[in-house]
């Protein structure tokens, strides 16, 4: 029996291997069983190189590693709920990093009704007419793919995200501070992605092997604040550990504007000295603060020597709402980060949740667009985020946001204020206690003496009320 099976599988294989097209097969858990001879030269995969490993909906990871390509295997979830479904994917050759779009063709194959296996078929795009894949689902990962692509191979490093114009030039500054070592500034709102584009450029510079170390200048408590500068200026930096891991690379001063002048100072004097050569000749310093340097400086929270030591190179990030050409690719990029590791891959969000992204004003940012879809994931039970899945705390912000802020009136002198609300409360009380000053009183929680003597003042008639 055993070899009966055996050779129907030797069979299948050499059949499919004479198929030209690309033709791959994953089961249910979504792991690689079979890719054919039209697969390998396709990718530089083979078989024996993949066999057993997991495809996560996901297009992160460098083009030539193995996450990447069994991303493009991945089933899309309706296909694993029983549906066939045609998407287009991108495909890197491993040894020559050529792409290709391909539409993959994934069909299930059922068993007592569930599907046991899922098999592709890799087809070119018809360059006559447009490819039936138009869901926005299958657009969106196409996009945040082949803008991975594009920018690996312009940077070097895939990780900043952009379409727009907004962030071009931020693009062009990361790429000109990792080529050198002065010092960069990066400013920008809360939750803009600072410190990420901070360990950018760390990363991907020829201090990249070595730590990078972030001194937190606003959450730090004072006397850790000072500890960690009074061992960064006392440090030999010339000595180099062992391992090049654990030899800092990069101090990273975030919310650098709240540190106090005569940290500023010591800092400055650190610099300017022969040890400070040797930290700056083995070392990089980088900073950043939620509000532009220039008005620390001009409110002398910041001396103009300190300025002048951390800003070499400004870096001024946009907030959300000014990248709203990238919404899409930035929140497709934190969902698939999120498939990693989830029995069911969600593959995109729905038309009206993409309508309530783009109208929603994002005051929290890159972090808070993070929060809402991981909150979003764990409510859904689908292939696809819906709005109903969204946290609560988005639609209310959404209502707020389209009655706008009260509008400002005058400013009304104080004392004529409080009389009048005092007046209007005391009537209140006494309308509805029917004219019962001792029931208007405890109403107020102020005494019946003190009653009286309130309405004495505000000239209030007796007429208002009786006992």
């Amino acid at each position: 029996m055993a070899k009966r099976t055996s050779r129907k599988k030797i069979r299948f294989e050499a059949a499919i291997n004479a198929v030209e097209s690309p033709v791959f097969l994953v089961d249910a858990d979504r792991r690689v069983i079979f890719l054919n001879d039209g697969c390998a030269t396709l990718t530089g995969w083979t078989l024996a190189e993949t066999a057993g490993e997991i495809c996560e909906f996901s297009s992160t990871g460098e083009a030539a590693s193995i996450e990447a390509f069994t991303g493009v295997l991945c089933p899309p979830q309706e296909t694993l709920d029983g549906e066939p479904r045609q998407v287009t994917r991108y495909f890197t050759h491993r040894k020559t990093g050529e792409t290709a779009a391909r539409i993959v063709h994934f069909y299930p194959l059922n068993t007592r009704g569930e599907t046991e296996f899922v098999i592709g078929v890799v087809t070119g795009i018809p360059v006559t007419r447009q490819t039936a894949d138009t869901s926005i689902i299958t657009q969106v990962h196409a996009e945040l793919a082949a803008l991975r692509h594009a920018l690996r191979q312009r940077y070097g490093a895939d990780s900043i995200l952009s379409n727009g114009v907004s962030m071009r030039r931020v693009i062009e500054q990361v790429e000109a501070a990792r080529r050198s070592r002065i010092a960069v500034h990066i400013c920008g709102e809360k939750g803009t992605g600072k410190e990420h584009i901070a360990r950018t450029i760390h990363y991907t510079s020829d201090l990249g092997q070595q730590a990078f170390v972030p001194i937190q200048c606003r959450l730090l408590p004072a006397h850790e604040l000072h500890e960690a500068i009074r061992r960064l200026v006392e440090a030999d930096w010339g000595v180099r550990l062992p391992i090049a891991a654990l030899q800092p690379g990069c101090v990273f001063l975030d919310d650098v504007d709240t540190l106090p002048r005569d940290v500023q100072q010591r800092l400055v004097d650190f610099m300017a000295s022969p040890r400070g050569a040797v930290f700056r000749s083995n070392v990089r310093l980088l900073s950043a603060s939620r509000e532009r340097l220039e008005e620390a400086r001009a409110d002398e929270r910041l001396s103009d020597d300190f300025y002048f030591l951390v800003t070499s190179l400004q870096i001024e990030l946009p907030p959300l709402r000014h990248r709203m050409n990238d919404l899409r690719v930035l929140a497709q990029h934190f969902l698939e980060q999120k498939n990693h590791d989830r029995s069911k891959q969600v593959t995109g969000f729905s038309a009206e949740v993409w309508s309530q992204f783009e109208e929603y004003n994002w005051p929290g940012n890159l972090d808070e667009l993070d929060e809402v879809i991981y909150e979003a994931l764990c409510n859904s039970n689908g292939p696809v985020i819906r709005a109903d899945h969204l946290p609560f705390r988005l639609r209310t912000g959404l209502d707020a946001q389209r009655l706008g802020p009260l509008a400002d009136g005058p400013i009304e002198a104080l004392e004529p204020l409080l009389e009048r609300v005092e007046r209007e409360q005391i009537q209140r009380a006494l309308e509805q206690a029917k004219g019962n000053k001792t029931k208007a009183a405890r109403l107020l929680k102020i005494t019946r003496p003190n009653l009286y003597r309130r309405m004495e003042t505000l000239g209030l008639a007796e007429s208002e009320g009786v006992e």
